[in-house]
């Protein structure tokens, strides 16, 4: 274990190790949510909608119903704004009975409105959109298919911004190696213990929401933080593993922070 004044260096300290391009690729890979995912509203069984997200732009493929109560299929075509806002063109398609060869002289593309994805975390937001002059608005979450496993030992780096401290000069980024191990119990309880090179350690440990492809901690206890912290966007990645977190640590200033690790 470490202080409590060394624990609110341990991630801004200066690694004799430091590797920049590394450090820049975890950075990069984290700085913004991807909402790729199955999204819902869990009292809509059978309605839903998928994200596959492309750096700043989302494809989105509706699954819905007519007037008829029968299948719908509509796509929406959205990029982000400075705010956030996820917001573009609905478009309805025909085609080809699927049981024949494909036409392209039955092909036909037509939009019949706008969608807008407003996030209000990284597992949920509303959802507006509208066809053909009707309107509809939901909010939705990430749908869990099934319990992911993200338990093992990773070799990576860890990305942290400090701000809001009283004391100015604590304010800072730095970037660093790290060995970050992860257990996760039947239960959903998910420890994270994080061994940083030339630095010391901290661990996050707490109760597991899953949304979909990732992991929420909230509340969860802070080695190294003043307050308890919330972990977010902790995710399996083919590679390995990434996610954020955000807590206090002391004098005035909060930690903001992402890793990503290589599975060992």
């Amino acid at each position: 274990m470490v202080d409590n004044s060394h624990r609110r260096s341990v991630f801004r300290s200066i690694a004799a190790t430091f590797c920049l391009a590394l450090a820049l690729a975890s950075a990069s890979s984290n700085a913004a949510t991807d909402y790729t995912d199955l999204w819902w509203t869990p009292t809509e069984s059978g309605w839903g909608v998928n994200f596959v997200q492309a750096d700043n732009f989302v494809f989105a493929t509706f699954f819905i119903y007519g007037t008829t109560n029968q299948p719908t299929w509509y796509t929406g075509q959205m990029t982000v704004d400075a705010n956030g806002i996820w917001s573009g063109p609905l478009f309805v398609t025909n085609g080809t009975f699927f049981g024949a060869t494909w036409n392209p002289a039955q092909s036909a593309i037509r939009q019949v409105g706008i969608a807008t994805f407003a996030p209000s975390s990284d597992a949920s937001g509303s959802l507006t959109y509208n066809v053909d002059g009707v309107p509809v608005a939901k909010q939705v979450i990430r749908q869990t298919l099934k319990t992911i496993p993200v338990g093992g030992t990773y070799a990576g780096s860890v990305f942290t911004s400090v701000t809001r401290c009283a004391n100015p000069a604590q304010n800072g980024n730095t970037s660093r190696f790290a060995t970050i191990g992860v257990t996760q119990t039947v239960a959903n309880n998910i420890t994270l213990n994080f061994s940083i090179l030339n630095a010391g350690t901290c661990s996050f440990n707490g109760n597991a929401f899953q949304y979909g492809q990732i992991y929420q901690l909230q509340g969860a206890n802070y080695s190294c933080g003043t307050a308890p912290a919330l972990v977010t966007g902790l995710k399996a990645t083919a590679q390995g593993i990434e996610g954020e977190w955000q807590g206090p640590i002391g004098g005035g200033c909060v930690e903001a922070g992402s890793f990503t690790g290589t599975l060992q």
